[in-house]
């Protein structure tokens, strides 16, 4: 216990008090802002829905894909000097060590998620219809998505130990619930009703609170209105406190997981 301890202090050190300096936050809200310009252009020209509503979908976007990567990088960078042995990296097995690790790495994200939250519930209000408690409701939603995401990569890294494997596949886990509903399509030569399938896609999809806050139908937009067979039928997006607890579910699995002993 008293060398778990020791582990556990240098730990807490490097994770926050090393990231928490001025010109590397700054930094990173510089190139999370970049990031979010850039998927918003993307969607934009993809006509997916209106400016405003397509900076949130940014927003959720931006978290999914960066809070992995920076939990694979930080736990990398402090535990893979104890993979040597089963030995030393059992002693990562206090509970809240892994969580410091897992949580101290978002640092910079939250950052952003702050300051995205103050400029835009100043902003946004005043050039479309979306409400202020809209907006804190959405950015509630995505520091819980930060929280999920950083788990999902965290037993990512603890599968494969390496930073780029655990990376990408946890974006290819994002991807599968992000775009499981144009897997509809092919069902559809083989179903003659999808109707009672399509709820758990929509469910499990983390973009589907940002949908149902802004009231904004992705699916009906002219560019994916033939990719899935969602709009032929009537379907209502879930409330968005129903998939957030499906994805805090998904995050305690996650973490769980990463707690078990043969992963």
């Amino acid at each position: 216990m008293h060398h778990i301890r020791r582990l556990e202090n240098p730990v807490l050190s490097q994770v926050i008090h090393q990231q928490w300096k001025f010109s590397k936050i700054c930094f990173a809200l510089i190139v999370q802002s970049f990031l979010l310009l850039v998927i918003c252009q993307l969607l934009f020209r993809a006509r997916l829905g209106r400016f405003t509503d397509l900076i949130f979908l940014s927003e959720a976007l931006l978290v999914l894909i960066v809070a992995p990567y920076l939990v694979c990088s930080g736990l990398n960078k402090h535990f893979a000097p104890l993979l040597s042995t089963d030995l030393q990296l059992s002693r990562m097995r206090p509970r809240w060590v892994w969580l410091i690790v897992i949580l101290g790495s978002q640092i910079y994200t939250f950052c952003f998620l702050g300051l995205a939250a103050l400029l835009f519930t100043i902003l946004i209000p005043s050039i479309s219809k979306i409400t202020h408690l809209e907006v804190v409701q959405l950015h509630l939603v995505f520091g819980i998505y930060i929280i999920v995401a950083a788990s999902a990569g965290g037993l990512c890294w603890r599968i494969f130990r390496h930073e780029l494997f655990a990376t990408e596949a946890t974006y290819l886990g994002w991807s599968l619930l992000i775009g499981g509903v144009f897997l509809l399509a092919p069902l559809e030569r083989y179903l003659e009703n999808l109707q009672p399938i399509i709820p758990p896609f929509l469910h499990l999809n983390p973009l589907s609170a940002v949908c149902h806050l802004l009231e904004f139908d992705v699916f009906r937009t002219p560019h994916l209105y033939e990719l899935t067979p969602i709009p032929s039928y009537l379907v209502v997006y879930p409330s968005w406190y129903i998939v957030c607890i499906w994805q805090i579910l998904i995050g305690i699995c996650c973490v769980a997981l990463s707690w078990w002993n043969r992963v």
